[in-house]
């Protein structure tokens, strides 16, 4: 009888339920395996263009920029606010001004709003 006869009388899917697939897997090298695959091939074959798009690593990186922008604009605001306070007292002294200190910029607090404060 020729092997070709033999060979379709195997039922494979018999054979394969008796396979232990987890005994057979403890038995591969892994590290062995993985050293005969070729990363550079591999990456080759991936589109990173359309991997960063569906990450949407660009949104983050523009909400994390606005982000940044806007903290730095807001530092920046502060340090002008407290050198602007600063030097009005440093001028209000030399001038010899007295009277009660502004609670603000008059545009944002109006005509004639003081504070308690005197310098």
């Amino acid at each position: 009888m020729p092997i070709e006869e033999i060979i379709e009388q195997v039922d494979v899917d018999a054979l394969l339920e008796r396979v232990d697939v987890n005994r057979l897997l403890d038995r591969v090298d892994v590290d062995r395996l993985l050293d005969r695959v070729d990363i550079d091939r591999l990456l080759a074959r991936v589109d990173l263009e359309e991997l960063v798009q569906r990450a949407g690593i660009p949104d983050v990186v523009a909400d994390t920029t606005g982000q940044l922008a806007g903290r730095t604009l807001d530092v920046a605001r502060r340090q002008v606010v407290g050198l602007d306070t600063v030097v009005t007292g440093i001028v209000d002294r030399l001038l010899r001004r007295r009277g009660p200190a502004p609670v603000g910029p008059p545009a944002l607090v109006g005509p004639g709003a003081a504070g308690e404060v005197r310098r």
